[in-house]
């Protein structure tokens, strides 16, 4: 295979720089904070100015000279100005990656927000006076100025939009229509005002007209944030440039590309990403930092805990299990486990229970880290929980509980009563050679394992917008299904490694990306290595069942079969029905394509909130396979010779 070297140029984009952490998120946050402090202070003027009313007054008069609402008002615009001006030298200060659109939106700003303090700073010449004590004429310089004002707002939009994807610029040209559309319906209301008649309406127009305008640049801030890094790690990484390690095979170079692009655009710490092609590795990549703080190497042999993506790993065991003829899917699962039939679960079956059909999302006893070492005891608090919905009638994520209990079936139908973790290193790993542990061994040294950056509330804030909103009220409710399913062990710190060395089949799994696209990449050709059955296999591509497709826990339509999460109408990878894999909480993926014979995986350690389809990840397997696409539209759609070489990308990040 010809040799691959990635990246011996470098993009201006890549040469870019960003704002340094603590400074460029605060400018970035006045942006946010100046949208709601205008809308405030209009609020709070009306309050106190005598006889107003958002249908007869217009919003200019609440800082007219003589207003009662004045006093108040004019130093609640200053202040809003300065966040405005703040903001503005914040999105100067921002790389744009050769997009002059942020530039002049941010020079249109700054000017904006200037102007408006001149017009405070000299209220005898600008300000408006009050309605009937002045003329037409003596209020031009305040009409001149508010509408240079209102101009260059509309530039920062309009310049604005073209700054980020689809979304933000359909969005700001909506601001824009709107504004415009507004705006023009206060042009009948001018001869009234001059005659200081009532404007009945005025008032109503004139907010949807400012609101909205203000707005955007709250939305603008949010749209930086989600872009990059800013906030989440120290200004001294952000100018650090980030290598990346590896190869990709002919043919795969936009999905280094892209990985690229999570560093420099979409706030990547460190991260790895690895796939298997028809048997072959035909990438995996590496790069970044291993901590939050940036000081460390994102190395060749670097793990981090998967969260949920172990549940696919797990499956793999009961796989491996059943082609061994020790367990029928669609056998009850009292036949293994006789305690397990307490209060009426002796009909539910293996098959159903890996559906998330069980309606086993809870336990009733908050265990620790401790605790969970001793299997028995845990069992034992297993097999006395109550379905929360009748078996099989509908189905909801059990997000921690479902390992728990295919740790118990493992433990129950293999003749040498292993755990779960010992039966898949023996089992898958050892075979396939796989750095990946649920349970993790003491003599793993800690140099080896990524820490990850948490979910915060404040970007759990800005995430709303991508976020469902039944999920956003299950969330909030605190006696919900997914709020009490969540939270255990009770003290767990996935940082620490006393929790990742229990095990815990639905969410601690600890490896590399190249391990779990590797085990992936075997399914997908059928699972022979590892010892899996024809019928097996077909039972685990079959299409799950779509009788009750609302998740009761999550409560959006989710599609799960034997362990694994397949695609569906709301769920989209693969290239078929009979793709399964598991995601995990954080942005981390894994998945087999059976049709298309590919093992996939992506890890990370800066937490994210995305269900599925994390950007980061969801460009990279886009890019995979509109790579596979157009070699396999070749005559000769070889992509290795079994030669292998590391090279490395600079990418200023």
């Amino acid at each position: 295979m010809p040799t691959i070297r990635i990246g011996e140029t470098r993009s201006s984009r890549a040469t870019e720089t960003t704002t340094s952490g603590t400074l460029g998120a605060a400018l970035l946050v006045c942006g946010i904070i100046s949208a709601y402090l205008y809308i405030a202070t209009d609020i709070i003027g009306g309050l106190v100015y005598d006889g107003y009313s958002f249908v007869s007054q217009a919003i200019s008069e609440l800082s007219a000279v003589g207003a009662p609402s004045a006093p108040l008002v004019i130093p609640l615009l200053v202040v809003y100005n300065l966040l405005v001006l703040a903001f503005g030298v914040g999105v100067l200060r921002e790389p744009s990656g050769g997009r002059r659109s942020l530039k002049v939106a941010g020079a249109a700003l700054t000017t904006y927000a200037t102007l408006g303090l001149v017009t405070i700073a000299f209220p005898t010449f600008f300000r408006m006076q009050q309605r009937g004590a002045g003329s037409l004429a003596t209020d031009a310089p305040h009409i001149v100025l508010t509408g240079v004002l209102v101009g260059l707002l509309l530039v920062a939009i309009g310049s604005g939009a073209f700054a980020f994807g689809t979304r933000f610029r359909v969005y700001s040209l909506l601001t824009l229509l709107i504004v415009i559309v507004a705006g023009a319906f206060t042009v009948p209301f001018a001869a009234r005002l001059a005659a200081g008649q009532s404007t009945p309406g005025l008032g109503i127009v004139e907010r949807v007209d400012v609101y909205v305008s203000v707005l955007w640049p709250a939305m603008l801030a949010i749209a930086l944030f989600l872009r990059s890094p800013l906030g989440t790690t120290s200004g001294a990484r952000l100018a650090t440039p980030t290598t990346i390690h590896g190869f990709v095979a002919p043919g795969f170079e936009e999905v280094r590309a892209e990985f690229a692009r999570n560093f420099t655009e979409r706030g990547e710490i460190g991260a790895a990403v690895a796939a298997y092609w028809k048997g072959e590795k035909i990438v995996d990549l590496w790069g970044g930092a291993r901590t939050p703080e940036g000081d460390t190497p994102w190395n060749e042999d670097t793990m981090i805990v998967v969260m949920s993506t172990t549940k696919g790993l797990a499956a793999m065991t009961l796989a491996v299990a059943a082609s061994r003829g020790w367990l029928d899917y669609d056998a009850p699962i009292v036949r293994y486990w006789p305690e397990f039939a307490q209060q009426g679960k002796a009909t539910i079956t293996v098959r159903q229970l890996l559906a998330h059909e069980a309606g086993l999302v809870l336990l009733d006893e908050r265990l620790t880290v401790e605790q969970m070492r001793n299997l028995d005891d845990v069992a034992r608090v297993l097999a006395r929980q109550t379905p929360a919905w009748e078996p099989g009638t509908r189905h909801g994520y059990h997000a921690m509980t479902v390992g728990l209990y295919m740790q118990e079936i493992i433990r129950r139908v293999d003749p040498a009563h292993r755990t779960l973790g010992q039966f898949f290193h023996d089992e898958i790993a050892v075979p396939l050679g796989l750095e990946f542990y649920i349970g993790l061994p003491k003599d793993i040294p800690d140099e080896r394992l990524a820490k990850f950056k948490p979910l915060s509330p404040w970007r759990a804030i800005l995430a709303l917008r991508n976020t469902p909103p039944v999920l956003i009220r299950k969330i909030l409710t605190p006696r919900s299904l997914l709020r009490r399913s969540l939270g255990f062990p009770a003290d767990a710190d996935f940082n620490d490694r006393k929790a990742l060395e229990i095990e815990l089949p639905a969410g601690n799994g600890v490896g590399t990306a190249r391990a779990i696209a590797r085990a992936y990449s075997a399914f997908a050709e059928g699972g022979a290595e590892v010892g899996i059955t024809p019928a097996t296999f077909a039972s685990i591509t079959a299409p799950p069942s779509v009788a009750h497709p609302r998740d009761e826990v999550i409560g959006i339509p989710s599609y799960f079969s034997l362990g694994f999460l397949r695609p569906g109408p709301t769920v989209g990878f693969g290239s078929s029905e009979h793709a399964f894999g598991a995601p995990g909480a954080g942005g981390s993926f894994g998945f087999a394509d059976p049709d298309l014979h590919l093992g996939y995986a992506y890890v990370m350690n800066k937490l994210d909130f995305w269900l599925i389809d994390d950007p980061r990840e969801k460009a990279l397997r886009d890019a995979m396979n509109r790579a596979i696409a157009r070699l396999t539209s070749r005559t000769d759609t070889s992509v290795a010779d079994g030669h292998r070489t590391d090279h490395a990308e600079l990418v200023s990040t």
